[in-house]
This record gives structure tokens, sequence and C-alpha cells, in this order.
């Protein structure tokens, strides 16, 4: 089926493309692609926008059994011009999955292009409360600008009562119910590791995690500019915050840093603590109490940002006392440490499905089938890291889940 369409359309008969596909819908052969190639070939032969749409929806009822395929459909259906859909669309994706910055960043686009004043409220204040990639900066300032242009817009037509409710929104969009800020002077390395109440914890391993906080910066010497790492909770748990300040390695002035804690920013009463950390070989912790956080359950932890550079850059950042020299027993220890990086275990609850994903040639004479085996259920597979002292154990785990939405199956004929 694929190398007809494929022959048809190279020959440029876009009409048999619509009608051998609209077959194989009838006849119950329908795969995610075809709605596709069937769109796209009813638009070069001019067929009305709405016919168009609802092939496109078709697809959508198909193919969307989650998140990443609704934000799939719903950019096919904006290359479309069915801009309200794809709206729609997005609008659906965000409340099955509030903290994935895909739906807000792209409903925004299309809610200015639509002018629907409700829709630019509710993907510029998604983007300032749930995106947080790498440079979530540049979209926060694109979400304030929406907000500021709508505001004025409705004061300009007189209707201020409207105004006013799109700076309430921007405001309370722009709270954060915990922000640390911790600076240095001089070329060496600390970390910020913060344990929030959940068991959740946010690091430069884990920048975003599933009670709320992000690691917005990861910094290191000796740019002075880049000597401080800050993180951020938007919407937070109660309970209390256990933060640890890590030294790694390098100099640091007077062997001191500056712990900034500020609790319900943008709020009409922020609280604001400034603090001295000495830094010595062991964590310095410090306990955070947040009484009026505003988050009742775990998220659903979307596309973490990307790593810094400075792992790379800094190969001995692992080491807990990389300044100093290591005695014979630290040295045997950090050997079994990095031998237990190497090693993963995985957990895996579901099966394995045979699928044929293709065909290959043998002699110009017949083709054999190319079985693939791919897995169904859940699996999880996870890795342990042991410090040097062998103190903590820190585990990785990745789950993932996995379902076949449909198999077609079919007979080889017999020569």
């Amino acid at each position: 089926m694929n190398d007809l369409i494929f022959n048809l359309h190279q020959a440029g008969k876009h009409e048999h493309v619509i009608a051998a596909i609209n077959a194989a819908l009838i006849h119950n052969q329908s795969q995610p692609w075809m709605y596709d190639v069937l769109a796209l070939s009813m638009e070069i032969v001019g067929s009305p926008p709405q016919e168009i749409q609802r092939v496109l929806l078709s697809r959508i009822d198909f193919s969307a059994t989650d998140v990443p395929s609704m934000v799939y459909s719903a950019a096919y259906l904006s290359r479309f011009n069915a801009e309200e859909q794809a709206l729609k669309l997005y609008q659906q994706a965000a409340k099955l999955q509030p903290d994935r910055p895909e739906p807000y960043i792209m409903g925004l686009r299309l809610a200015e292009k639509l002018k629907d004043a409700e829709a630019i409220q509710w993907a510029a204040t998604g983007i300032l409360t749930h995106v947080w990639v790498s440079d979530h900066q540049k979209w926060h300032e694109k979400a304030l600008n929406a907000l500021a242009e709508l505001e004025q817009s409705f004061k300009t037509s007189g209707r201020n009562a409207e105004a006013g409710r799109v700076h309430s929104v921007r405001q309370q969009a722009l709270k954060r119910d915990l922000k640390l800020e911790l600076t240095w002077n001089g070329d060496g390395d600390l970390d910020l590791i913060v344990e929030e109440p959940k068991g959740t914890v946010c690091s430069f391993e884990a920048p975003l995690t599933a009670g709320g906080g992000v690691l917005l910066n990861d910094g290191y010497g000796p740019k002075q500019e880049n000597c401080h790492e800050e993180y951020v909770c938007a919407y937070g748990f109660p309970g209390t915050y256990v933060v640890r300040v890590r030294y790694v390695s390098g100099n640091i002035v007077g062997q001191r840093a500056r712990l900034k804690v500020t609790r319900y920013l943008g709020s009409e009463r922020p609280e604001v603590e400034s603090m001295v950390v000495p830094l010595t070989k062991e964590d310095q912790v410090i306990r955070i109490d947040l009484a009026k956080g505003r988050r009742s359950q775990k998220s659903g932890v979307p596309q973490q940002p990307e790593n810094s550079q400075k792992t790379s850059q800094l190969p001995a950042r692992n080491l807990l006392y990389a300044a100093r020299p290591l005695s014979k027993t630290e040295r045997a220890s950090l050997k079994s440490f990095r031998v237990s990086r190497q090693v993963g275990a995985g957990i895996t609850s579901g099966q394995q499905v045979p699928v044929v994903t293709g065909s290959q040639n043998i002699g110009g004479i017949a083709n054999q089938p190319v079985v693939t085996v791919i897995p169904e259920g859940i699996s999880l597979s996870g890795s342990a890291l042991v410090s040097p002292d062998r103190r903590y154990v820190r585990l990785s785990l990745s789950p993932q889940f996995t379902n076949v939405t449909e198999v077609f199956t079919f007979s080889f004929l017999q020569p």
C-alpha cells in the first residue's frame, strides 16, 4: 500500500491517491499516515477546506490516544488553517497534562492570530506558570507582552473591568511560592540540592521535579556572572524543604556562599531572608518551612530542560572530596562508585510483541519478512549511584509506558 501511494504521488495522480486511501479506509485498513497523505492530496487538488479539516479530525479520533499525539495532531490542524480546532486540542492536552509546555507555547501563537482574548489569557498565564524550558525567559517575555497588549486594548476600548481582570490574572501567574538563590565568588563549583516535602529531589541531575521545583541555573566559576544557582517552585507543597549546599571543587573566596530565600514572591507580603553559608567537605543543610504552599498533588514531569555544559567541562563534579587528596580507602570507594555507575537495573511489567515492520529482498525473487520485537505494557529501568563514602545511594528511575494501538494480521502467499 505504501509503495502504491508513493508511486501515484510521484506520478502526480493525486485523484488516484485520494481514491486509493478512501478505499483502504472503507475496508477498515486505516493507518495514521493515511489521513495525513489524504489531507495533503486533497489540498493539492483544491478540495474544500471543510472536507480537509474533516479528514484531519478523523485522524485525531484514530490516533490521539495520548498527549503527544494530540499535540502532533493540533500542529497538523494549524498547518491546514484549522486554527480554532487546533487551539481547542491544545487546551484539551493542557487539561490532561497541565505542566507540559508545548500546548501553551503553540496555543499562544494561535490565540493571538485568532484574537481570542480568553485563549490569550489561558496560554500566557500557562507559560508564566508551567514553561521552564532552557529558553523560558524568551517565552515568559512573549507571554507578558501578550497580556500587556491585551490589557491595553481593553483600556483603549473602554472595557476597564476586563482590563483589570487581565492585570489580576497576570499578577497571579507571576507568583512563586519559593525561590532560592545561591551566589559565591571564585573559580569554584557549588551545587544546590533541594529535597521537597513529598520526597522529590531537585538537582543538576533532575532539574525538573513532580513537586513543581525547577533548577533554573547550574553555575560554576570562574566567570562571576555564572557563579550562582537558582531554584524556583511556582506551586509548591506546604511543608519543610531541605536545602543542601554542596562544595564540589575549586576555590571559593572566604569559603563562604550566600543563600537568599524568598517565600511567596509576587504576593502582598513576600518573605525574604538572606544567610551566609560556610563551606566544608560536608553538605551544609538548611531547613526551610513553607506554610502556605499552593500545590496539592504531584504533577507529571514533562521533558526536562537541557542540562548545562557543566558536566563535560568539570569531569570531577561528582567527587565529593575533589579539593583534597584521597586516602587509600576513599580511592577504593571511588573505584566502586565508578563501576556502580555502569550498572543498571530494569523491572518490566508487560509483554514482548513480535511485529512485522518491513521486508527484505532475497536474491530479487522473494521477500523475507523482518520481525521486530517491541515491548508492550509498563517497563521501569534504573541505575544506582553510590557515594564514595558509601553513605548515600541515589536511584535514577525511568518508567516507560508502551501501548500498541492496532496490529494488522495478514498471510503470506505460498508459491
